[in-house]
């Protein structure tokens, strides 16, 4: 990767005051500064040097992704202690469940919004607020003495990872030019991808060890020695003229998705009584004003100019479409193999499904290596091709079938979505300016947790209402409906615009 030139933070607009507090201790005035000023100058200079290093790029990207590292870790990590957590506080399973699916709901909502505020006020100041956020409520975790202040303090703490995902990958598009983004992009989903992994690997040990507060006390210190490296080395990204933030976009867009997701969820768990029903006329009516308020706003939350473009609007449903299938089979899987006619363990399960993660955290960065030699659309339509035949695989699986027939299926997934995310991310990354790279990466991020959502309401409530036809049969069928989805992944994918391998950087 070549060498990148820092990210130069916007001048303090003349006549503004640095930050300090002027006081009066006895006849005279002292102003003191609120942060040591050598501290502040030392960090400048460490900065500074960081950024004029060959491999300034290489290291701030190693820093932020290790950040979004620790910050997932925990997210395995609850699923596999939900049955426990429920047993000690006495409720249902679907109540603590909300502690794996809240965070998804809160990252859709907020991200748009941190992203916007990175865009205007820094990145750095995002990832380092998302930072401390995620690990103060991460320690709060492991005091909860109830279903209640878990499930709350888990929400909370969310907030934070909600700063910190479009602000890391705002960094990560802005460190590099348009030939090395998706490069870069698949180290990220690498990341994205292995983190739950090592969650369950050290999580599932250590939640029977010692108990599962232990994760949340040993994953605080690690977020916090992240952040104080970012703080030291990372320097702050450019920012955008000050313009006003449009709060009523933001409320508007965060209601009618938030009330959208409850909508989803509700159908599933409730079907159309007045709760879903009076859901769905909030977020019809919040989803309408965001279109109007957007029209009108001098600044907007998100250039509505945006959506008309193919760089931008066909990646995203693309992604929407792959992550429907992708996370709604993955949830299916070890239900389906824990069935009294499958018969397996959970532990046998997990070792099976891990298979998914793993490769596509392998194939992250080899989709950015191949980016330079494989037109970009190609790429894209590949990878939601092997999605249609890991759905398909999933079809024919039987009781006895080998494990090796459901694990083919389990890596091909894996494979697909490795392949197309880098390209995928990396196409709107090089569509929008670079004054956007915050918002428009947290717009595609929540579309994409959209589509995971109602992926896995859709094939849960598939299986569900065709139990009566067999248990076997019944996943067939839901699994039918994730092959559709995946080939409508496959159809969006063949409008990508899409240069020639190397025109980007002139090498063709």
């Amino acid at each position: 990767m070549k060498k990148r030139p820092p990210l130069p933070p916007r001048p303090n607009p003349p006549g503004q005051p640095r930050l300090t507090n002027v006081t009066r201790p006895g006849s005279g005035n002292f102003p003191v500064s609120l942060i040591p000023w050598t501290l502040i100058a030392a960090r400048h200079r460490v900065a500074k040097r960081a950024s004029e290093h060959d491999k300034f790029a290489v290291i701030t990207l190693g820093l932020v992704l290790s950040a979004m590292f620790v910050v997932n870790l925990s997210v395995t990590a609850i699923a596999v202690a939900v049955p426990r957590i429920a047993e000690e506080f006495t409720v249902s399973q679907s109540t603590i469940v909300w502690a794996v699916t809240g965070p998804i709901l809160v990252s859709a909502v907020l991200g748009p919004t941190f992203g916007k505020l990175g865009d205007q006020y820094g990145h750095r100041l995002m990832l380092l607020f998302g930072l401390f956020v995620n690990a103060l409520f991460g320690l709060l975790i492991a005091t909860a003495w109830g279903a209640g202040s878990f499930v709350s303090f888990r929400l909370l703490a969310a907030v934070g990872a909600s700063a910190v995902g479009p602000s890391a990958l705002a960094y990560v598009n802005r460190l590099f030019p348009p030939d090395e983004r998706a490069t870069a992009l698949g180290w990220w989903a690498a990341v994205a991808a292995g983190s739950p992994v090592v969650g369950v690997v050290i999580g599932g040990p250590l939640i029977d060890g010692v108990g599962w507060r232990w994760v949340f006390l040993g994953q605080a210190p690690l977020i916090l020695l992240a952040a104080t490296a970012m703080a030291v080395f990372l320097p702050e990204t450019t920012r955008q003229e000050k313009t006003p933030f449009d709060a009523a976009g933001a409320i508007t867009l965060g209601v009618g998705v938030g009330s959208l997701l409850l909508v989803v969820t509700g159908v599933a768990e409730r079907g159309l009584d007045a709760f879903v029903l009076g859901f769905a006329v909030v977020a019809l009516l919040s989803l309408t004003s965001f279109v109007l308020v957007e029209r009108r706003a001098e600044a907007p939350l998100f250039p509505p100019n945006y959506w008309a473009m193919p760089g931008f609007l066909v990646p995203t449903l693309t992604l929407a479409l792959c992550f429907a299938a992708y996370m709604g089979s993955f949830v299916l899987t070890p239900l389906m193999l824990q069935e009294g006619v499958f018969g397996y363990t959970a532990s046998e399960t997990g070792r099976v499904v891990i298979a998914r993660p793993l490769a596509f955290a392998v194939f992250g960065p080899v989709a950015g290596v191949l980016v330079k030699r494989v037109a970009d659309r190609s790429l894209a339509v590949a990878g939601a091709a092997f999605l249609v035949v890991s759905m398909f695989i999933y079809t024919q699986f039987e009781p006895s079938h080998t494990i090796w027939f459901l694990v083919l299926a389990l890596a091909l997934a894996g494979v697909g979505m490795g392949i197309a995310s880098p390209v995928l991310i990396a196409s709107v990354a090089n569509t929008v300016s670079d004054q956007d790279l915050g918002v428009a990466g947290a717009a595609q991020q929540m579309l994409q947790q959209v589509g995971l959502v109602i992926g896995v309401q859709v094939l849960q409530a598939v299986q569900a209402s065709g139990a009566d036809a067999g248990v076997v049969n019944s996943y067939h069928t839901a699994f039918s409906v994730a092959t559709v989805i995946a080939l409508g992944g496959v159809v969006v994918a063949f409008f990508l615009p899409s240069a020639r391998p190397g025109a980007l950087d002139g090498t063709e």
